[in-house]
């Protein structure tokens, strides 16, 4: 059955080159991994059953200057329809009876799991590749969101247990794909490709927040459950049979491709052969590695707040219902991935025509991803209930942050490709515990004072942690390839090569 669908597989998309069809599947498989992520942070919204009079004084101080703009010249009287107020009133009656912090735990118990996995994870993809470790890992957290409106409604226990169950298997994706960057993706081409592949994670934000308010207005909040999860289950039908972990065992690849590829990876340092053996004690003791790290921990830090927190404020707060909501809280991350592709292409551009080294070219664009979002932020704490304002304000915080690729994210195949699932498993494992934090400290926060002032102490929280994160990355972060990258391993390149065989022919196409 499995070779009878590949050979179909194969005859209809056999014309696409190899390389395309990867980064079609990957974005598809990123798009997959965080819908089965965010579904909870609309979901939520439905879930719970909130006290009329706590959200009424939640959006109290919205509510006073909406109302003061729309008095009546006649007699003083507000113009503010009562449908708009039963609309709102109707949609507060969930089924959970969840108070913040509870929902701080419940939107944080993916992360108890993600955090365990992530080390292992990059590891053995850098040994036994990432087509198993990818596509299994979105196969299982599949099946798992299936099975969630049940558990919730079974027990808060059952619940956070299978959520941290997607976030167990989901720990090995990113690491596990970084380990696939190093084989089959030259040095400079990666900032593109992370940025359109790896960022296809803020376009499914994108797209999977207006589609489950839309589905949940519909059909209830299980319903967003269902549908991401079905969605993610037949992802995999494509990605076993067409990804191969290796250019060479690719039965389609173009011999001018692979021969480029197999020359490009050997000069930017990656090895023919994988060492079981990784240098731990190199690593943990490198100030280039903790650079990326640090960065890493800082930007998902406030990348969460966005992802689990933004739903809730636009509701609360702003006023907005759960189908503007859903939009709303999805276009700032469609701006972070036009921002993703603008700056990996202006990166490319610029460490290809040799205007930049591969190190400031790394400082610049982590400036832009931290240091502009954590001064957007500070207007966004003060902009008040001006919905549009605040809105434009989170796009561009977005935008900017879309850096990272260029920056953050492909740092760790700078210093060391041969080890990048590893290393950037590391770095997840920190941010991983970032994420864990971010929503237990909002639902602090904001629990039993669900006003304007305590979340402007939300988004204050981002700034200094952007600050001192990027602060740390543009002093000790390095481009260099290290030399413990060639521990126990066949093939040693120069790391000044890659650029010498790769800029001309990104020259060559783009003139």
């Amino acid at each position: 059955m499995g070779k009878r669908v590949e050979k179909l597989l194969i005859s209809t998309f056999g014309f696409i080159p190899a390389r395309i069809a990867l980064g079609a599947l990957s974005l598809l498989g990123f798009a997959c991994l965080y819908m089965l992520r965010v579904n909870i942070s609309v979901a939520i919204v439905a879930m719970v059953r909130r006290n009329r009079t706590d959200v009424q004084a939640a959006r109290a101080y919205c509510t006073e200057h909406v109302l003061a703009d729309n008095i009546t010249a006649e007699d003083g009287n507000t113009t503010a329809t009562q449908g708009d107020d039963d609309s709102i009133l109707l949609e507060d009656q969930g089924e959970m009876e969840w108070d913040e912090l509870t929902q701080g735990i419940m939107l944080s118990s993916y992360y108890y799991g993600y955090i365990l996995t992530q080390i292992i994870g990059g590891h053995l993809a850098d040994l036994y590749g990432t087509r198993l470790m990818f596509g299994g890992c979105i196969l299982s957290s599949g099946i798992c969101t299936l099975l969630l409106p049940v558990a919730a409604r079974t027990h808060n226990v059952a619940f956070i247990t299978l959520r941290a169950i997607i976030g167990f298997c989901s720990g090995v994706s990113w690491p596990s794909m970084h380990s696939m960057l190093t084989r089959w993706i030259p040095p400079l081409e990666r900032p593109r490709f992370i940025a359109i592949v790896y960022f296809a994670s803020s376009l499914s934000v994108t797209f999977t927040l207006p589609m489950c308010g839309l589905v949940i207005d519909l059909y209830g909040w299980a319903s967003a459950f269902y549908l991401t999860g079905m969605l993610s289950v037949a992802w995999c039908i494509l990605w076993f049979p067409l990804m191969h972990d290796n250019p060479a065992q690719h039965p389609r690849i173009k011999s001018e491709e692979l021969s480029y590829i197999k020359v490009a990876l050997a000069a930017g340092g990656s090895s023919k052969t994988s060492s079981k053996k990784v240098p731990w004690r190199q690593i943990l003791t490198s100030l280039p590695v903790w650079a990326a790290v640090v960065a890493d921990s800082g930007n998902t830090f406030g990348l969460t707040l966005f992802l689990t927190q933004l739903p809730t404020y636009m509701k609360n707060i702003l006023g907005f219902s759960i189908k503007k909501n859903g939009l709303l809280s999805g276009l700032p991350f469609l701006s972070r991935y036009i921002g993703a592709l603008t700056c990996s292409t202006i990166a490319d551009w610029l460490l290809g025509r040799g205007y930049l080294s591969i190190v400031n070219t790394r400082r610049i664009f982590s400036a832009f991803a931290m240091l502009v979002p954590a001064v957007l932020l500070i207007i966004v704490a003060y902009s008040g209930c001006n919905a549009p304002l605040v809105v434009v304000l989170l796009c561009l915080s977005m935008f900017f942050n879309g850096g990272s690729p260029a920056s953050i994210l492909v740092n760790s195949t700078d210093i060391a490709p041969n080890y990048s699932g590893t290393l950037f498993g590391i770095g997840n494992t920190f941010a991983s515990l970032a994420s864990l934090i971010a929503p237990l400290a909002a639902g602090a926060i904001t629990e039993d004072q669900k006003t304007m002032g305590q979340w402007q102490k939300v988004f204050w929280m981002c700034i200094p942690v952007y600050g001192l994160a990027d602060l740390f990355f543009l002093i000790f972060c390095s481009g260099t390839i290290q030399p413990w990258n060639y521990a126990g391993q066949e093939y040693q390149g120069s790391p000044n090569e890659a650029e010498k065989i790769i800029a001309p022919k990104q020259q060559e196409e783009s003139s």
